[in-house]
């Protein structure tokens, strides 16, 4: 017998995961309606087993199916509908991923979904600087090749995230007077 908070994550993901395969075939000029389909159908699956493999397979397959029925963001519109699109990758994740964490009898502790909706909501705060920026730069198409600004930028950050890392790491040392 599962808890009615377990229900209350697992409905979560069926209604979120059915919405996103209902907006990509809606919104999407190349939208398929089988993928749609196939996706609604293996969205039990994840409902039954949070934990299982079968939801990674889920939101990969959510995301490759937005991928191929969309075209590439070029105004506010589709922007806003890509942001959607993530925020319910990011739901169905989080939901899932509390939902596996204890028994399904075990009803989830309000501090959980505190903890798990703070997490959700600092992904989501650190996405957002990152969409509005790919928004500005569609709007304002910058000259030369933007694949290797990208990777510069990428380099960039995982030089950061290499440099905090190893120094997060290293002993402190103290002074002896």
């Amino acid at each position: 017998m599962r808890s009615r908070s377990q229900n209350v994550l697992r409905a979560v993901i069926a209604v979120v995961s059915v919405g996103l395969a209902i907006l990509t075939v809606t919104v999407g000029p190349l939208g398929s309606v089988v993928a749609a389909l196939l996706l609604t159908a293996l969205t039990p699956f994840v409902v039954l087993d949070p934990g299982s493999r079968i939801t990674a397979l889920l939101i990969t397959l959510h995301g490759l199916h937005w991928l191929m029925s969309n075209t590439v963001p070029d105004g506010m519109r589709d922007w806003v509908l890509t942001l959607v699109m993530a925020c319910g990758l990011l739901t169905i994740h989080l939901a899932a991923a509390l939902a596996a964490t204890l028994p399904q009898s075990a009803p989830v502790p309000r501090a959980s979904v505190e903890r798990w909706g703070r997490r959700g909501l600092a992904v989501l705060g650190l996405s957002v600087p990152v969409w509005a920026l790919l928004v500005s730069q569609t709007a304002s198409r910058p000259g030369g090749d933007p694949v290797a600004t990208y990777a510069a930028l990428a380099a960039l950050a995982l030089l950061g995230l290499a440099l905090w890392l190893s120094l997060a790491k290293a002993p402190v040392q103290r002074r002896e007077r």
